[in-house]
């Protein structure tokens, strides 16, 4: 989302959601506590007027997914921690320093405490409250009603994909429809499961009907009807409702706007950012004044031998360097264990992962311009291929076709051909379940996918054991992770989730 930038500047504050509440009701009656151009807290009593009011209110809600609080410390929904624990509470990922909560999520010593989770909750309820309050106010503002509508359909998608991630993560969670103006919010309980994933994908079905195929000018990045449909269909393959899964990924391949790039290279260029193959991301803007507008990978995943900006804090498990083969493409795009200096020096590490470094337009390596990838077009593919083998009990030509796209392309090394990844044929449904499963390893590392697919392929234990064997998984308890303590102690109300 390369040209979505708000005009605003977010409060530096670090409450948690139900001490934001009461921040925001000071706010209203101190202005003098906002910074010049506030754009996180915006209520109805200096907002909400006109189309441009209801432009940068849905702006601030794309914003808070990515840069967030502008805060230097921390950021957005998708800045770092998000990623960072998808990969560090699975099979693909360990800590590479000794930061007590990322050592914890790697060791599956976690607890209701860990500030990375934490971090998560507090910035996925900023982002809803941010919707909320969108929702509520742009309906009653003097405008076009076309525009109108896409704007309700932006913030409305944006608060689904919020509470996806909340149940999934969670499982039963509050669910705030209305903006938390009041201080009902300290004593709300949580939903229940079924009820979050009914609201999420009536916001979701409301986006497709709301938003349109594509835009063009400075509107590129903006949630579109396939990035809502998209998000539909990873909804029901996670909950195993095959037909409503492969319908939706069935609407995003005919709408022939997307693709796969030829070499899985080019995806992590910060130049393709908005590229073909990209259904939804989330903004970050390389800015030397604005540092935190950028995202972390490198600072987070690089090895300190770089000598660099980075901290190696998250690095790969062997198990996860191992399982492709050498000529495989993603292998030497993803990984890395040497890098030649200028000088000839030549400075080797264990495996790291390296997709994110684009060295010719940030050869600093440090914070940079790189996108998070909400969802890749290679993703529908997958999708569609791991629903049509489930509904046929065997995979079917079409179900070949989707998965082998994502191999051809793996074979694939600036133009060149390589001799690797044959096309899959004759396998079992079960078999090929298994194949689009590891296909979706290799193609996602690091990309905040993997803790989500073992939990929903049930196989979270036996993977990690597998490839962390110095580990035990508490199988009951890890399938969710915990509220966070610190806002159970602020709502006596919330229960907690079992284990914790």
């Amino acid at each position: 989302m390369k040209e979505i930038k708000s005009t605003y500047k977010f409060l530096k504050n670090r409450f948690v959601l139900f001490m934001t509440v009461m921040l925001a009701l000071i706010t209203w009656q101190c202005q003098k506590s906002l910074q010049e151009n506030p754009r996180s807290l915006l209520t109805n009593k200096v907002f909400y007027k006109t189309a441009n009011d209801a432009l940068l209110a849905v702006n601030a809600t794309y914003d808070h997914l990515g840069s967030g609080t502008n805060n230097s410390d921390f950021g957005g929904v998708y800045f770092n921690n998000y990623w960072a624990i998808q990969a560090l509470a699975s099979d693909d990922g360990m800590s590479g320093r000794p930061e007590p909560n990322a050592v914890q999520l790697a060791e599956f010593r976690y607890d209701a405490s860990n500030l990375m989770v934490q971090d998560v909750w507090e910035d996925i309820y900023k982002t809803i409250n941010l919707a909320n309050l969108a929702i509520k106010y742009i309906p009653d503002i003097e405008m076009e009603e076309g525009l109108k509508n896409r704007f309700l359909g932006e913030v409305h998608f944006i608060r689904g994909i919020m509470y996806f991630d909340l149940v999934r993560m969670f499982g039963e969670v509050p669910l705030l429809l209305s903006p938390t103006e009041d201080l009902s919010i300290l004593t709300i309980e949580r939903s229940p499961v079924d009820e979050v994933y009914s609201q999420l994908i009536s916001d979701l079905k409301l986006a497709v009907d709301a938003l349109p195929v594509k835009y063009s000018g400075p509107d590129i990045g903006r949630a579109t009807l396939g990035a809502a449909a998209g998000y539909l269909a990873r909804v029901y393959l996670t909950r195993q409702e095959w037909e409503q899964a492969k319908s939706y990924c069935e609407q995003v391949m005919s709408l022939g706007v997307y693709r796969l790039l030829p070499d899985y290279k080019d995806v992590f260029k910060i130049a393709n950012n908005n590229s073909d193959e990209v259904v939804f991301s989330t903004n970050f803007t390389l800015n030397n004044d604005a540092i935190w507008e950028t995202s972390q990978f490198n600072v987070r995943a690089l090895p300190l031998a770089l000598n660099r900006n980075s901290n190696s804090w998250e690095i790969p498990t062997l198990n996860a360097y191992n399982i492709f083969d050498d000529l495989d493409r993603r292998k030497e795009v993803t990984f890395a264990t040497s890098f030649t200096e200028k000088d000839g020096t030549v400075l080797t590490f264990p495996p790291h992962i390296f997709k994110y470094w684009d060295q010719e337009a940030e050869p600093g390596a440090g914070s940079g311009g790189n996108d998070f990838f909400n969802l890749r077009y290679s993703d529908i593919l997958l999708m569609y291929a791991e629903a049509e083998n489930e509904i046929n009990g065997t995979p079917t030509a079409e179900a070949y076709e989707a998965v082998n796209r994502v191999r051809r392309r793996a074979r694939f090394a600036e133009g060149d051909e390589r001799s690797v990844l044959p096309d899959l044929s004759d396998l079992s449904q079960t078999e090929f379940r298994e194949q689009v499963w590891l296909e979706r390893r290799k193609e996602f590392v690091w990309e905040g996918q993997r803790w989500f697919d073992l939990v929903r392929q049930g196989r979270l234990k036996s993977s990690v054991e597998l490839a962390k064997p110095s580990i035990t998984v508490d199988d009951a308890k890890y399938k969710l992770f915990g509220i966070p303590q610190r806002e159970r102690d602020i709502n006596p109300n919330l229960s907690q989730n079992p284990g914790y």
